[in-house]
């Protein structure tokens, strides 16, 4: 428990710094969407990028990973369907906690992981990323197309997909390592440098995008929301990769994966569809402050 605390505590006090500096005006709010946006459109697809282009994937059996993770999506997917008449969720409510439970935090999952497993954690979560990134952000326009009455047709949906950052640069990143693409050693280290970034920024736009003014609004599908995401996504995905015969590093992954709080930008995607945007800020910053002592417990128990 000391090494997985050790190596999760980091993650939090920056999540927690930024969060402190964002409630003390240290920067103007303009600053504070300019680093967003840099991490969102620059740094982090980058990381993706180089992650998937120049991973080493001999030893590695990545399939039940990838299986595992888009096998706990579809679980949860139909969970939520299920649950939606229960709940009497409006449209916009349920495509706002469809994305709070299948969506994942890629900076906190990056930043645990290298931190428990160091470069072969790398190596994997860009395997996590190439199966769950495209699918989760293509779900999550669709659902919204479809329950939030945004009124996008399926050309803008495409063209929304289309321009997305972070699937555009696993596609490229795949593209690159299949046809085993060679980058340019300068190329590189800029890349190397961007990816490095990235990591800190991200935790930073993290801690800076919690809202916790409306949190005491909607307790019980909050409370639906956390138990899902931070317990349930885990042990799902845990069940999957032992199905599909995933051990070792591949099974923490999955279990990380699973565990880490809802997607900052899962609020940007809300406002602009027609999701609750105020249900789904509140999800982030719920999830995000529960992942503090739900994350330590299900890693060590599971990872």
């Amino acid at each position: 428990m000391t090494a997985v605390l050790g190596a999760l505590l980091p993650v939090f006090l920056i999540i927690g710094l930024a969060a402190g500096l964002h409630r003390a005006n240290f920067l103007p709010a303009a600053a504070w969407e300019g680093m967003e946006r840099a991490t969102y459109f620059v740094f982090f697809p980058v990381f993706l990028f180089r992650a998937l282009a120049t991973a080493n994937f001999g030893g590695f059996d990545v399939w039940p990973l990838a299986f595992a993770l888009l096998s706990g999506i579809a679980v949860m997917a139909a969970i939520l369907a299920l649950l939606r008449r229960w709940l009497g969720l409006s449209g916009p409510q349920y495509a706002s906690l469809y994305q709070g439970a299948v969506r994942w935090n890629s900076f906190v999952g990056v930043a645990t992981l290298q931190a428990l497993y160091g470069t072969v954690g790398v190596t994997l979560a860009a395997v996590a990323f190439a199966a769950i990134v495209p699918v989760v952000n293509t779900l999550a326009v669709l659902v919204h197309t479809r329950h939030a009455g945004s009124g996008a047709t399926w050309r803008i949906v495409a063209k929304t997909l289309a321009r997305n950052p972070l699937i555009l640069s696993c596609v490229a990143g795949i593209v690159a390592q299949v046809a085993n693409l060679p980058i340019p050693r300068p190329i590189e280290s800029t890349l190397s440098v961007l990816s490095e970034a990235s990591i800190a920024l991200g935790l930073f736009t993290v801690g800076a995008g919690l809202d916790f003014g409306g949190l005491r609004s909607q307790p019980r599908l909050l409370a639906i929301i956390a138990g899902l995401k931070l317990v349930a996504m885990p042990l799902t995905m845990l069940g999957f990769c032992l199905l599909y015969n995933g051990t070792g590093p591949a099974r923490g992954v999955a279990v990380v994966a699973g565990a880490v709080p809802t997607a900052t930008n899962a609020y940007i995607l809300a406002r602009q569809l027609g999701g609750d945007a105020p249900l789904m800020a509140n999800i982030v910053t719920v999830t995000t402050l529960l992942a503090f002592f739900t994350m330590p417990i299900i890693v060590y128990l599971f990872a």
